[in-house]
């Protein structure tokens, strides 16, 4: 049986991911998995990781959680984007185990 939940996609620079991270749980995230950002292209251009010292370094950061998180997730868009470059998609999704989520 499918269990529907929000799935929440947020880009943003390595060096701000902590705060974003911590932003997610204090809202009701039980959880996050974080990615590297390998390159992209956007509105600004090409942007490309590796750079000695990860100044330039992106990563993505997905949390699945309930429509309710998720609001709070949404109505606390100015705090999570505060002046920090960012990407943020929330999308319906379904788990299979909703105990976890």
């Amino acid at each position: 049986m499918n269990h529907p939940r929000k799935r929440i996609e947020i880009v943003v620079e390595q060096v701000q991911a902590e705060t974003v991270t911590e932003l997610l749980e204090r809202l009701g995230a039980t959880g996050w998995t974080m990615l590297p950002v390998m390159a992209g292209r956007g509105r600004q251009g090409l942007r490309q990781g590796g750079v000695p010292g990860g100044v330039l370094d992106n990563v993505m950061i997905v949390a699945i959680v309930s429509a309710e998180v998720a609001i709070r997730v949404a109505d606390a868009r100015d705090e999570l984007l505060d002046a920090r470059p960012a990407i943020i998609s929330i999308s319906d999704c379904a788990v299979l185990r909703a105990e976890h989520f």
